[in-house]
């Protein structure tokens, strides 16, 4: 069964670390992240990206280190330039691939679909987290969430804000994290929020995190392990809330029936398991 299927997984937390850094990749477990992001992209500067490429694929070759970690992402470079093709030339080439490959500023279903078939054509599969990342991006963000082997969608705040021209605590900015976390739930993919970049901010990681779980988003980014446990706590369902879940279930498997003065339809019992896969 894939990841994609396997609706028990957890995701709520996706921690980026830099893969020229391999020493605080263990970070991520001691913090509790869901899931390790080593980025070969923008953490990385153009004269160690060979270095950082070779802490993947090491990283990929040895399974017995990965036992001691999260679930394991990549974000590659932008499979147009240069880097990208040698990050992707080392994946193809990998003893195994991470469960994830990450690709920046995707603007077209092309991106993910060339990708998906190269590895194919070696026997590989992966699931893929495209960042929405421009004006572009999000314009075409209902086609690139709906496409084959996408897990969910990222948002890429500080990029699509020097693109769109606006500042961060903008209603414009608002307004484009809703749009890609509607287009993940019109596909029933998981809708993964931007990191809060201020980070010894304990106010800001709240209000973000409000903000994220109102409108749509089931997880949420981190650049430091600080955010991971505010992460978890706040995509983790209350027990009021998986009491409630089940109870759905319970009346939905009957056929019809009311929880709550609501009346149980599917749309319910989608919600009802969403909640479930969070335990």
């Amino acid at each position: 069964m894939s990841l994609l299927q396997n609706k028990t997984i957890k995701a709520r937390s996706w921690l980026f670390t830099p893969a020229t850094r391999p020493e605080r990749f263990s970070k991520a477990s001691e913090a509790g992240a869901d899931i390790l992001i080593v980025d070969l992209e923008d953490s990385v500067a153009l004269d160690q990206k060979n270095d950082a490429r070779a802490n993947v694929e090491a990283l990929l070759e040895d399974g017995a280190k990965r036992l001691d970690l999260p679930k394991l992402a990549v974000r590659i470079n932008h499979p147009h330039s240069l880097a990208g093709h040698d990050d992707l030339s080392m994946l193809v080439a990998s003893a195994s691939v991470p469960e994830f490959i990450m690709l920046p500023k995707v603007e077209s279903t092309e991106q993910i679909q060339s990708i998906v078939s190269l590895l194919r054509d070696v026997n590989k599969s992966v699931l893929i987290v495209p960042l929405v990342e421009s004006i572009k991006g999000l314009n075409c963000v209902d086609a690139v969430a709906g496409c084959d082997s996408v897990y969910g969608v990222m948002f890429g705040a500080a990029d699509y804000a020097s693109d769109a021209r606006i500042q961060p605590d903008s209603l414009a900015m608002q307004l484009a994290r809703c749009r890609v976390a509607s287009a993940c739930a019109m596909v029933g993919v998981k809708a993964i929020d931007a990191p809060c970049f201020t980070i010894h901010d304990a106010q800001a990681l709240r209000d973000d995190l409000t903000f994220a779980q109102k409108n749509g988003f089931s997880a949420k980014a981190a650049i430091h392990p600080l955010h991971i446990e505010a992460i978890n706590e706040a995509f983790t369902p209350s027990a009021a809330r998986i009491d409630w879940a089940r109870r759905v279930i319970a009346v939905s498997e009957r056929g019809v029936g009311v929880v709550d003065g609501r009346m149980v339809d599917e749309a319910i019992a989608r919600e009802a398991r969403e909640v479930l896969s969070y335990i």
